[in-house]
């Protein structure tokens, strides 16, 4: 598959995720995460726990997302992320899978796809109410997701996937 040596990101395509979308071979490498998209994704979206986006260039799916609605705990934050409010849980919409295409790891579509979820974040706290993004991050994902902003939650050691989250507010300011 030859995509090119840079992706035009204003040629990206992004669609919700449809029946006709053929991703039976869409690889990002983890097999858990692999499985999901190619077997899982469509019914999780039909039962309404997670809305998936397919991202497409020259018509190929380079990138995948699943969001859903969550919460973050107050009390399992560090002092300094807690909210002056007194709310023991805070909104947030939850990336539950996000996978780049295997060949194009280290184009930014990463980076794309997080600030696509990111977007969708502040737009749902016009309407709904949303303060964080939140995931539960693989092993070899975590160094991305600091360097993007993301931070672990404390008392995480030993946990397969930690939970990290993002204040969709600092990060929007940074972006601005």
């Amino acid at each position: 598959m030859n995509l090119g040596k840079a992706i035009d990101f204003e040629s990206i395509h992004i669609e919700i995720l449809r029946e006709e979308h053929k991703l039976t071979k869409f690889c990002c490498g983890n097999k858990e995460i692999d499985d999901f998209i190619q077997k899982e994704a469509w019914d999780f979206q039909n039962e309404r726990l997670g809305v998936s986006y397919v991202f497409s260039y020259k018509d190929v799916p380079v990138g995948f997302v699943t969001l859903s609605m969550a919460d973050l705990k107050k009390e399992k934050m560090g002092r300094d992320d807690k909210l002056q409010i007194g709310k023991e849980n805070y909104p947030a919409l939850q990336i539950s899978q996000l996978a780049v295409l295997k060949e194009l790891g280290n184009m930014d579509i990463g980076t794309y796809l997080c600030d696509f979820c990111l977007d969708q974040a502040y737009k749902f706290s016009e309407k709904v109410g949303c303060r964080f993004l939140v995931l539960n991050a693989v092993q070899n994902s975590i160094g991305f997701y600091i360097k993007y902003g993301f931070k672990m939650l404390p008392k995480q050691e030993g946990r397969r996937e930690p939970v990290m989250f993002l204040n969709i507010f600092n990060k929007k300011q940074v972006q601005a």
